[in-house]
């Protein structure tokens, strides 16, 4: 099983957990939930940053200008990944110098990250890689200069099963951040705005959001029919098996949590409502606005049967309490016993609703499961075995996973109501002793 370290990253002082198949963070603002949620995405990427270095060496894509020319490859994957680095957390200058993370891919595959003082800079970001991953690295350079010049899709394919092999990780990994109503109501204007900026200014932008930016520009075209078409399409027009039960139900679930369904017609983003009603994407609800991404994301990677480890933050942002139940029960279905799930919540709902999906797999051996379905579908269950849940306070986490009753303990699900309770009780119990 992976596993990551942080040590004084942020507001994080220290983390350490294995990655679980369906993991929930939850605990209170800028506590460091988004800062392990980011340190998880930062490793799961390396994949990607070693196969684009692999493509340019292979085709020699640097420019003279470009001063990673003289560098070896090894060299320029240790600078494209402290690159991402800086997108992803921001300047060293202000981090803790003890500051380390480290992300073991298998027993003994692993990379590390810590600063040190240079020259050049203080705190800067030093990389250690495994040895074997020093060695993969190297056979990676050895192939680019055998197969230098060979523009050929095999050649990038085969390198890529070779990561998701030694990696033991076939899932794209995809983060869907907080605050992506501004990105929605953008709407038309994104594709302009985008495509006019140069490469420095896309580099000054959160890694995390260029990489949800751009995924969605990628899909928009693809949602240019109903969900129902895209369904049928997919069965009939390509060889991706698909199973039509659970992506019907997942299209319900869309159109419920929507009140609508979103459709791309022309370059121009509507939320349908009815056969001849829609509203333009940019004056639908905050709401509406804040949960279609991942709506659309999720379900384009479920439909054409892509392995996916999904990153979602706040899935319940602006939504009003019956759509957060149904959003926790989307991504539940999300995991479907293929993709992994990382999400980070402040909500009660997301967590009330990911226990009655946990006690449906728990009970489901004593029951009439025809009966259980009713209340639950069978396409919602959660093994505990595969789930994980932590409360992040103080820069510590805890693990709230209740091992008796396999579900989240319900001292972090009724914190707050407590509070609130206890509060109309003494007020109470004050008003009665002047009654009296």
């Amino acid at each position: 099983m992976q596993k990551i370290l942080i040590h004084k990253l942020g507001p994080v002082e220290h983390c350490e957990l294995e990655i679980s198949d369906f993991t929930v963070f939850t605990g209170p603002q800028a506590s460091g939930k988004s800062t392990i949620a980011k340190s998880v995405f930062f490793f799961k990427n390396i994949k990607n940053i070693l196969m684009e270095q692999f493509r340019k060496q292979q085709f020699l894509q640097v420019s003279e200008a470009d001063d990673t020319i003289n560098l070896s490859f090894k060299k320029r994957i240790e600078r494209s990944i402290r690159s991402n680095f800086l997108q992803i957390f921001g300047t060293t200058w202000h981090m803790d110098e003890t500051m380390q993370l480290a992300f073991y891919y298998a027993e003994n595959t692993f990379m590390k990250v810590s600063l040190r003082e240079n020259m050049a800079a203080p705190n800067y970001i030093w990389i250690e890689f495994s040895d074997n991953l020093n060695q993969f690295i190297k056979e990676l350079e050895k192939k680019s200069q055998r197969d230098f010049g060979m523009a050929s899709h095999d050649v990038l394919y085969a390198v890529r099963e070779e990561l998701h092999d030694f990696f033991e990780d076939s899932a794209e990994i995809i983060y869907i951040p907080a605050g992506r109503s501004m990105i929605t109501l953008l709407g038309t204007q994104l594709n302009y705005i985008y495509s006019s900026m140069d490469d420095a200014q896309k580099r000054n932008l959160d890694y995390c959001t260029q990489n949800y930016l751009e995924r969605i520009l990628q899909l928009k075209p693809e949602f240019s029919f109903g969900l129902d078409q895209m369904i049928q399409n997919a069965i009939h027009l390509t060889d991706t098996k698909v199973d039509r039960q659970q992506m019907l139900e997942l299209s319900e679930l869309m159109k419920a949590i929507l009140q609508g369904e979103y459709r791309n017609i022309e370059g121009e983003e509507r939320l349908q409502v009815s056969e001849n009603k829609y509203v333009k994407i940019n004056f639908a609800s905050s709401g509406q606005q804040e949960v279609v991404w991942i709506l659309n994301v999720v379900f384009y990677y479920l439909l054409y049967n892509q392995k996916a480890f999904f990153i979602i933050e706040e899935p319940e942002s602006h939504l009003f309490p019956n759509a957060q139940k149904l959003i926790a029960e989307f991504i539940s279905m999300a995991q479907n016993g293929k993709n992994q799930i990382f999400i980070t919540t402040h909500s009660p709902y997301i967590l009330g609703s990911i226990n009655n999906m946990l006690y449906a797999d728990k009970i489901a051996k004593y029951v009439d499961q025809s009966k259980l379905e009713k209340i639950i579908s069978r396409n919602k269950w959660m093994k505990f075995s595969d789930f994980a849940a932590y409360y992040i306070k103080d820069g510590e986490i805890i693990s709230c996973s209740d091992q008796k009753f396999q579900s989240i303990e319900n001292e972090v699900i009724d914190g707050a109501s407590e509070d609130i309770n206890r509060d109309f009780e003494k007020m109470v119990l004050l008003k009665e002793m002047y009654e009296h």
